[in-house]
């Protein structure tokens, strides 16, 4: 077995007490048809501040995985969040995220890893003649008019921007989160704005999934809300840790950061909380500072690495 994962799977949580042993039975049977290896596979449970005991039956679930963590947040902050925490925290060269009731079958992550040797970002899309069959004509026709609005507001060129089913290199995955600022269920939208911005190839992977009852998502009042995330988002600063490197990356790089290269220049990226200890091992002369995103897009597009590797999964 190996001690350091090449797969973390992140799973955001959020009271999901009733719906949690039947979304990982649907990993379970893709562990049992081979479609996902166990022993390669980090699965990372990121609990967003449950108050229904969703924290004890997931602890209580993921014993039976070999590379299996709990990240509990203090606080309920929203899907957006929770995400992010997960692929700030993950161990995997490749790192995806799917729903807690495993709507997307999770029987389709090899083919996501697939679209990841080509791609540094690959989404599942359930679009069917460039929509989502929703099985209802209220949801399927709101689903359809949030698409083109998003895809208006965020640039985004795809038809299913919404599914929870996404994957990353994990450099990527530290510098979309680094740069991720909404909490809330249009973090994909942003995501996929930050990914096309820098010049990060996404690839579109076709996948099958149910419609899992009890999902608390409010079609009506949620999309109101998603697009003007969308659209504050657009307009939201960003801020990060940047150390200009001319040489080799510190050996020492702090956890959570990324070598960024582009337009013949190649930044140390972390978060701001982060200068100190990115400070710490700059090399000699060095310029450490904030960066704004702007500075980030200057150099799309951008290759984008990680600046240290993880430790092995804790046992």
């Amino acid at each position: 077995m190996a001690d350091t994962p090449t797969l973390t799977l992140v799973v955001p949580t959020y009271n999901e007490a009733d719906r949690l042993a039947d979304g990982l039975a649907r990993l379970a049977r893709a562990v049992a048809d081979g479609s996902v290896d166990p022993t390669s596979t980090e699965l990372l449970v990121v609990d967003d501040g449950s108050t229904d005991g969703t924290v004890s039956i997931a602890r209580e679930l993921i014993a039976a995985y070999p590379h299996a963590r709990l990240l509990p947040l203090p606080r309920n902050r929203g899907k957006g969040a929770a995400v992010r925490a997960g692929l700030l925290d993950a161990r995997g060269d490749a790192v995806a995220f799917c729903d807690a009731d495993m709507a997307i079958d999770p029987a389709h992550l090899p083919a996501l890893c697939a679209a990841l040797d080509r791609a540094p970002v690959a989404v599942g899309s359930r679009a069917v003649r460039g929509r989502v069959e929703y099985g209802s004509r209220l949801r399927t026709d709101a689903g359809r008019v949030f698409n083109l609005a998003v895809r208006a507001l965020g640039r985004v060129g795809l038809d299913d921007t919404q599914c929870g089913f996404k994957g990353f290199r994990r450099g990527a995955a530290v510098l979309l989160a680094l740069l991720q600022t909404t909490d809330g269920y249009a973090f994909d939208v942003e995501v996929l704005w930050l990914a096309g911005a820098l010049g990060l190839a996404v690839e579109a992977v076709p996948v099958t999934w149910l419609d899992v009852p009890g999902s608390s998502v409010q079609v009506v009042p949620d999309s109101i809300r998603m697009l003007l995330d969308v659209a504050a988002a657009r307009r939201r600063p960003r801020w990060v840790g940047v150390v200009e490197l001319e040489g080799p990356v510190p050996s020492s790089a702090p956890p959570a950061t990324v070598v960024v290269r582009g337009a013949g220049r190649a930044l140390l990226v972390g978060g701001v909380g982060a200068l100190g200890a990115m400070r710490a091992v700059a090399p000699r002369g060095a310029q450490v500072r904030v960066a704004g995103l702007d500075e980030l897009l200057a150099l799309a597009p951008v290759e984008v690495e990680p600046g240290v590797t993880p430790p092995a999964t804790p046992r």
